[in-house]
């Protein structure tokens, strides 16, 4: 296969978007841009011809009130306007989901800001910064082919230095490249098919291949194509495949590789950490000075463990409070805890028999408990409701320690709500979840809710925001896969009569329906509502601080 040459004009343009816009950190402002602004407002009745006339398209489906929209919105419209200078070929879109209710319907837009890339009628999720520099950089190098070779390694060089991520390099000697012509293509269709998360190189001149060689701590030599994942300024400690070719684990070991031995989480690295399923191994610092006496340790750790384990630092002054959800105390910092991102579970070093912070030592020997499968996670739970608030409540309040019983009772149809205390979608939901739980016979439906923050359980899929609406079907069939009866996630509108019509269609019990208390409309502030529905925890509302 033919790819793209890395010539002077791809090196420009590689180049040009760094020095487009300042790298300064989010301002709160106004979500919609300015009139005068580079930023196209888009109406259901333009957006596919809008698609259509232009090939390359980042839009952003916000509401006006939405916090994080605001904090987007000044970054979003200065990438727009130094892209029109420089690449005018790229647009920056905005749709007002408020106004634009069904289109962004249309595009399954959950929360908000939700970011898309569109070449035509086709999308992707947006996986880069949320800063104007680095969108702005993002949407450059998504211009370029998905796999760009490499002719001049000055040239080549000089673009590896201004790079912000890593990126994927193949080595295909041109001796290779009758035998090879297979695992090309194979690599070619990677690139196509990830080139939204992933930059991608194939080094195919001897002599390029030679002076790489000098740079890097792989072998280079022979005949056989390589596959590196090389960070910027680390070509001596670059990242080497190995086995076949295949998709899902090349895939898999290029988006671990691109997670460093050691770097803070933040808006702009959360997807990053999340995409490579690596569990997290915080380190929760109170200012520069700690995180600094601490980094070269955790560099240490990150590629004695790469692929098994990813380090992280966090700002406790900014994220203090997602050490609640790791279930440890906020107040007691440094600390050490780790996250796994499949299940969940979290484990943590004793803060009480540490209160000053642990040591490298007593941090590398919790570590090394921890890859042995011998360390005992921890479980957060609240304590089980009294028979007070069972009587006083229609809804049935689930935890921990309860939660099995409820969830696991197949002979029963039950609607659990996963909410948090914070969220505000879920405080407008309460009043309506009460109704709802005084239609039908508690024999039969059972309406439940539980604070999800604040309790660890099982779900047989992945809570991304609140509040999730998850309905189990009496009898119903058990999902080998998840240990769970098979379930239905609700996605409908939230009102009343909705949910009695979902709950008839959906029971496995007869659902013998009650009369229905008239429902009483909640007063809620909409402007307060803000998109906690199902943004990444880092995406929260501005006066919530978790990850």
């Amino acid at each position: 296969m033919k790819f793209f040459n890395l010539s002077s004009k791809v090196l420009a343009t590689l180049l040009a978007s760094v020095a487009l816009v300042s790298a300064s950190g989010p301002t709160d402002g106004e979500a919609i841009a300015p009139a005068d602004s580079a930023v196209v407002k888009l109406t259901a009745e333009k957006f596919e011809t809008f698609l259509a006339e232009n090939p390359l398209v980042l839009a952003e489906f916000f509401a006006p009130w939405c916090g994080y929209c605001k904090i987007l919105g000044p970054e979003f419209a200065q990438a727009a306007d130094s892209l029109s200078e420089s690449h005018p070929e790229i647009k920056l879109a905005q749709i007002d989901c408020i106004k634009e209710a069904d289109l962004c319907q249309s595009h399954d837009i959950k929360a908000y800001p939700t970011l898309k890339v569109f070449r035509g009628a086709n999308a992707d999720d947006y996986n880069g910064p949320r800063e104007a520099a680095g969108i702005a950089d993002y949407m450059v190098q998504l211009s370029l082919p998905a796999v760009q070779t490499v002719q001049d390694f000055e040239l080549f060089l000089q673009a590896a230095e201004k790079q912000s991520r890593p990126f994927v390099v193949q080595i295909l000697p041109p001796a290779s490249h009758k035998s090879s012509a297979a695992q090309n293509e194979t690599f070619a269709d990677l690139a196509n098919q990830e080139r939204s998360r992933l930059l991608f190189f194939s080094i195919e001149d001897d002599a390029v291949i030679a002076q790489l060689d000098k740079q890097v701590n792989a072998d280079l030599s022979g005949k056989k194509p390589k596959y590196l994942v090389i960070h910027p300024g680390e070509f001596d400690d670059v990242r080497e495949f190995s086995g076949a070719l295949k998709r899902e684990a090349f895939v898999e070991w290029a988006v671990n590789s691109m997670v460093p031995d050691f770097g803070d989480i933040n808006r702009d690295t959360y997807l990053l950490y999340m995409n490579s399923n690596l569990p997290l191994g915080y380190y929760f610092y109170n200012n520069a000075e700690e995180r600094a006496a601490m980094e070269a340790f955790f560099k240490e750790q990150g590629k004695k463990y790469r692929g098994k384990l990813s380090f992280v630092g966090l700002d406790a002054s900014q994220f203090g409070r997602h050490a609640e959800v790791l279930n440890m105390d906020p107040e007691i910092v440094p600390l050490f805890a780790i996250q796994e991102t499949a299940g969940g579970k979290k484990y943590g070093v004793n803060q009480t028999e540490h209160p000053d912070g642990p040591s490298e030592k007593v941090i590398a020997e919790f570590v090394d408990l921890f890859l042995a499968g011998k360390a005992e996670h921890i479980v957060k739970s609240e304590p089980l409701p009294t028979q007070e608030e069972i009587d006083a409540q229609p809804v049935t309040k689930l935890v921990t320690h309860n939660y099995d019983q409820y969830v696991g009772d197949y002979s029963k149809d039950v609607f659990v709500k996963y909410y948090a205390n914070w969220c505000s979608h879920c405080k407008k939901l309460a009043p309506i979840w009460e109704e709802l739980a005084e239609v039908f016979d508690p024999k039969q439906v059972v309406i439940a809710k539980i604070e999800h923050t604040l309790n660890d359980v099982d779900t047989p899929l992945t809570i991304e925001g609140y509040p999730t609406l998850v309905f189990y079907p009496a009898n119903g069939e058990v999902n080998p896969e998840t240990g769970f009866r098979k379930h239905i996630t609700y996605q409908g509108p939230r009102e009343l009569e909705n949910f009695v019509n979902f709950i008839k269609e959906s029971a496995g019990t007869e659902a013998k329906e009650m009369t229905a208390p008239k429902i009483k409309k909640p007063v809620v502030d909409e402007e307060a509502i803000d998109n906690e529905e199902v943004e990444a925890p880092v995406e929260e509302e501005v006066d919530h601080d978790e990850l």
